[in-house]
């Protein structure tokens, strides 16, 4: 196999996960508004990942359902993966918490989001 070969064959495995990486960059700064629940190096694994493949298995579909040009697939990718990060890192506290017995989970999000916002840049 030549270079040139080669270098096709990895330019095409990467191009297949262009919004794998786009969701993962993605997640990588959301981990900065998401600290307080990132406490060890496997929450953040989970955190990225979870933001990485929900990007690169829904990017396609928003882009399909909302009629956007293929130029915005990495935007859409990203963003998708810093939510997609943020709503399964929720989903996963409100397991863990128990809160699942008391309240519905959009009610827990919609709280979680308010309070997110109140905090804004406050350090």
């Amino acid at each position: 196999m030549s270079f040139p070969d080669w270098l096709a064959a990895v330019m095409k495995y990467l191009s297949e996960l262009q919004y794998f990486i786009a969701g993962l960059m993605g997640a990588a700064v959301a981990t900065r508004y998401n600290k307080e629940q990132l406490k060890t190096p496997k929450d953040y694994a989970v955190f990225l990942l979870s933001g990485a493949f929900t990007a690169h298995y829904l990017t396609l579909l928003i882009m399909h359902y909302t009629a956007l040009a293929p130029s915005h697939a990495g935007g859409i990718g990203f963003l998708t993966g810093a939510l997609g990060g943020l709503v399964l890192q929720e989903f996963f506290a409100w397991i863990k918490s128990g809160a699942y017995k008391q309240v519905g989970f959009t009610s827990f999000f919609i709280e979680m989001m308010k309070n997110w916002f109140k905090r804004g840049g406050k350090k």
